[in-house]
């Protein structure tokens, strides 16, 4: 076995020592799912770690900007309850170095473990090496809102075509927050998508499991582009719910809940724009059976000479 380590690397106090064991294809997996949270850019390192918190049994990834958290869970990895908050580029780029040259099947499937030491180092065991890795403080992790309640239900297949339909008309600038998000619209029995860019309106509707009236928030069109890029399960469910930070909105499907805020913006009455179908008919007149079938009076067949009774050929022509 060879053993790797790093003398200007520093570790910090995380909790409960934790240990799980999982394959290499699931771990990177779920590092790969949770950066739908992660920030980009951190304004500070610990925003760009990876939570990992052993609870009844199952491993728990979580990541946060602080206007987004996303949340993976790996079934049956974690056998004893721990946490530890790991650098998430750091984690992804160790899966992949320590595997290469192997097949994918056999590197897919290598077992990894992952474990704190007595000082809070959290340490990999993957391909016969041993990695210590930078460690962040887990107590400093920003404190999570609680899941909101569901709303709405639909099927993930029927929302990812019809949401992917809408997000092209999506827009980019951050100087118009509007633009940047899908309106997300509950009514009884159905829940509608619609985004604009201000030039082009997308508008689709996907039939819902509902339990609410009527609701409707902005939600932040990257967001749910990426979590709909990585929902695998055959349902989702959205939320929204209030707590002491103010409104948050929530889309889960199977191992992986994305929670955000909505775009605090008004979404153009769009409705007002679409002609109504089927269109209203106008009123018309309904003849008489006797008069519908009656000749106009100056009528009479082609190249009859004027004078001529026309009699004959009006009762047969318009019988």
């Amino acid at each position: 076995m060879t053993t790797a380590t790093n003398a200007t690397m520093t570790a910090a106090p995380s909790g409960a020592p934790l240990r799980f064991r999982t394959d290499r294809a699931a771990l990177a997996h779920a590092l790969t799912t949770v950066s739908v949270g992660l920030a980009r850019r951190p304004a500070v390192p610990m925003l760009g770690g990876v939570l990992l918190d052993g609870r009844d049994g199952d491993l728990t990834l979580t990541a946060t900007d602080l206007e987004t958290v996303a949340t993976v869970r790996v079934p049956d990895a974690a056998p004893a309850p721990g946490r530890v908050l790991i650098d998430h580029t750091e984690a992804t780029k160790l899966l992949g170095a320590l595997v290469k040259g192997q097949r994918k099947r056999g590197a897919d499937a290598a077992p990894v473990t992952v474990y704190t030491t007595d000082d809070g180092t959290a340490v990999l065991e993957l391909g016969g090496y041993t990695m210590p890795m930078t460690t962040y403080a887990a107590e400093d992790f920003p404190t999570l809102p609680e899941t909101p309640p569901t709303v709405a239900e639909v099927d993930r297949e029927r929302l990812t075509t019809e949401g992917r339909r809408v997000l092209v008309a999506t827009g980019t600038d951050d100087t118009i927050p509007m633009v940047t998000g899908v309106q997300v619209r509950i009514t009884p029995g159905t829940l509608t998508l619609a985004g604009t860019d201000r030039y082009r309106l997308a508008v689709a509707e996907v039939a819902a499991t509902t339990t609410t009236e009527e609701r409707a928030v902005l939600f932040p069109a990257p967001v749910l582009s990426a979590a709909l890029k990585h929902a695998t399960a055959d349902r989702v469910r959205f939320g929204i719910g209030n707590d002491w930070a103010g409104e948050w909105v929530s889309l889960a499907c199977g191992n992986l809940t994305v929670i955000t805020r909505p775009i605090e913006a008004q979404f153009p009455a769009y409705e007002e724009l679409f002609p109504r179908w089927p269109p209203p008919r106008a009123p018309t007149a309904t003849l008489s059976p006797t008069r519908r079938h009656a000749p106009p009076p100056h009528w009479r067949p082609r190249n009859t000479p004027p004078g001529t009774s026309t009699g004959t050929a009006q009762r047969h022509r318009w019988r």
